[in-house]
């Protein structure tokens, strides 16, 4: 997506513009969202997670930065168990999503994830892609789903698209429609994980536009990112995790120009 998006759909982030992409942005503004309690992960013997504790308030956009090996996608993943703590609890909206007889696949529904890699149908076209989910989990109608596909597909510049197959888009199409698939269930909570890091240079911007205006728009965030500048710019709060371990957690302007960790000093120098 090059430059702005129509002002009829979504607007953009130099205006600072409130209209809503999304009809219920959830809880409001500081509320507790989700609340990570001595959160551990180990692989074998290999320790990945270190007893972390943090909290995200509804509506923050949270960068997670740091080096490769340090832990942020583990740490991501598990946040709806698609990753298993090996200790540790996960609240969501109060609710320990690692407790016993937990409906994990309800809560799941209130994270959207996007990954690294697209993970769309290749069999089946954008729209059958994007209506899947809902109409399966009975959220929506066919004709309901197909209707706010539309409406989410023009607003990130794609609606002409929704009948084309993913082989036939560029990386940049892929992740934008894979932004919008999860945005079809409405969650309160978006997870990315790395969304750039498969794209040739000249996509990423289309994707880091619609990342901005979700932000702009009230959508709670946690992304885990190489892209400095959005971690700067962008995020309400950036997380520095080296070794398993939250390092630094700050107002990310704050993080960018006064870092206090050595290594987090280090690491900046070398990607900045």
């Amino acid at each position: 997506m090059a430059g702005k998006i129509d002002p009829a759909g979504m607007v953009s982030t130099e205006n600072q513009a409130s209209s809503k992409l999304l009809s219920d942005l959830g809880p409001e503004s500081g509320k507790e969202i989700i609340r990570v309690s001595h959160l551990t992960k180990k692989f074998k013997k290999l320790l990945v997670l270190d007893d972390i504790s943090i909290s995200f308030q509804a509506h923050e956009v949270v960068s997670v930065i740091g080096p490769s090996g340090g832990g942020k996608s583990t740490f991501l993943r598990c946040l709806n168990l698609m990753e298993t703590p090996t200790s540790g609890s996960i609240y969501v909206d109060g609710v320990d999503i690692c407790g016993k007889g937990i409906n994990i696949n309800r809560h799941r529904e209130k994270m959207g994830m996007v990954f690294q890699q697209f993970n769309l149908f290749n069999n089946m076209n954008v729209m059958k892609n994007l209506i899947a989910a809902p109409v399966k989990l009975k959220k929506m109608t066919t004709e309901e789903a197909e209707a706010k596909a539309v409406e989410l597909l023009r607003r990130v510049g794609l609606e002409e698209k929704k009948d084309s197959f993913p082989n036939s888009l560029s990386g940049g199409q892929k992740q934008r429609i894979a932004i919008v698939r999860a945005l079809m269930m409405n969650p309160e909570v978006m997870l990315f994980d790395e969304p750039t890091s498969a794209l040739d240079p000249e996509m990423i911007g289309e994707v880091l536009d619609v990342m901005k205006e979700l932000a702009v728009e009230g959508m709670t965030m946690i992304v885990v990112t190489h892209e400095m500048r959005f971690a700067r710019e962008v995020s309400s709060r950036t997380l520095f995790l080296n070794g398993g371990h939250i390092e630094e957690d700050k107002p990310s302007r704050q993080l960018f120009d006064n870092p206090e960790s050595p290594r987090l000093i280090s690491f900046l120098q070398k990607v900045l």
